[in-house]
């Protein structure tokens, strides 16, 4: 299920619910459920109804087909105060190539811009390894804390206990920005719920409100929860008649049990065309399912992450892949600095940077080329607008 790809650049989001999936395996064991959804998001709009509803969603696909453009923050934070600071960032697992670059890129820019350190725990997807992490901050009396893509349920005693010795904790990519119902002082993550709402949108609107679809969930990682609901949630907000299901393959089982499903659905369930895996990595077996059948242009694949090496197949109609939602990983890496800024200064944490979002589908594939993935989400000056707002 992992896939082989060049380090620095060419990175994936993916790699990190799949590091913390592994780890957390022996806690939500290794099942495949199937079942269909009903809930729905109290907090959602009315619902549309038929063109309306495909209007609207068309609407959004439209305007996250253009690059992302910078939401904010707009709040300074002072960080001339902030030379000596010491922070431990336990990550996952920095053999995974995002990890090891958010480490890296995250350390840079603290100690470029305030002289902060950051002491880099590897817990190499070891709940044990991250529990060491945690006792080096408190031996070193570090400043604060960075969690990386750990649930916090698995730590709660060692939060609290960080949090007695005055030790601030942030978690990081846990799936819903600003959720701290942890224990911990703040939580910088992509904005999962968005991702899902986009893929809901896409839905729609490619299906002319008629679509059939099966979503795809993981649920031993913590985002995957909140952006498959957030899918269906938005369908049936615009699509009261589009017809939705959701199945959970859980890690250990993508490799063996996701081409069996996209398998079996294209056989048992020929009219349900939209498969919806919530990562293009947990697609990429359904993908290979797809061309031994020759159902690359009967079926669907929308997915998030547009990881280097799958993105590509956009171009490629035999693959089933329609659509990948990516994510801006160096953004992501500013927003870490700037959150580490404001708990150390003790201003108030930013709820959610709004990290830039992109959809790439077959309509704008050609925007995936080359080296630098970055460049695939336009100009944004994110970096000159996170550096005007650390002052001194």
């Amino acid at each position: 299920m992992f896939h082989q790809r060049r380090a620095g650049r060419r990175l994936a989001l993916m790699t990190v619910a799949v590091s913390a999936a592994v780890l957390l395996a022996a806690c939500g064991g290794g099942s495949t459920a199937s079942s269909d959804s009903t809930d729905t998001d109290s907090n959602a709009s009315p619902a549309a109804s038929g063109d309306s509803g495909v209007a609207e969603a068309q609407q959004i696909v439209d305007q996250y087909k253009q690059p992302p453009t910078w939401q904010g923050p707009d709040v300074p934070v002072d960080v001339s105060g902030l030379s000596g600071k010491r922070v431990t960032y336990i990550s996952v697992s920095n053999s995974i190539p995002v990890l090891k670059y958010w480490s890296d890129r995250v350390a840079e820019l603290v100690k470029d811009t305030a002289g902060v350190t950051l002491d880099v725990v590897d817990a190499k997807g070891s709940v044990d390894e991250a529990n060491k992490g945690f006792q080096q901050a408190i031996a070193s009396h570090a400043d604060a804390i960075v969690l990386v893509a750990f649930s916090t349920d698995l730590f709660q005693s060692q939060i609290s206990t960080a949090k007695a010795a005055g030790i601030k904790v942030i978690t990081a990519q846990s799936g819903i920005p600003g959720k701290v119902g942890g224990g911990q002082d703040a939580e910088v993550s992509f904005d999962y719920v968005q991702v899902g709402k986009l893929i809901g949108d896409w839905l729609v609107a490619d299906s002319a409100g008629k679509g059939k679809g099966l979503v795809i969930s993981s649920d031993d990682v913590p985002a995957s929860q909140p952006q498959a609901q957030a899918t269906l949630d938005e369908v049936k907000r615009l699509c009261p008649g589009c017809d939705m299901k959701i199945s959970d393959v859980q890690i250990p089982q993508w490799e063996a049990s996701i081409p069996t499903l996209f398998q079996t659905t294209i056989n048992t369930d020929p009219e349900r065309t939209y498969l919806l895996p919530l990562y293009d990595g947990q697609a990429l077996g359904g993908l290979g399912a797809i061309r031994t059948a020759g159902a690359g242009e009967k079926v669907t694949v929308g997915a998030f992450n547009a990881t280097p090496g799958i993105v590509e197949q956009l171009k490629d109609p035999s693959s089933g892949l329609k659509l990948d939602v990516g994510g801006q990983n160096e953004w992501w890496a500013y927003a870490c600095a700037d959150t580490i800024f404001r708990v150390l200064s003790g201003a108030e944490p930013i709820e959610n940077y709004h990290v830039g979002l992109r959809i790439f589908d077959v309509s704008n594939a050609d925007l995936i080329q080359g080296d630098n993935e970055f460049a695939w989400y336009g100009d944004t000056d994110y970096a000159g607008e996170f550096t005007q707002l650390w002052t001194k």
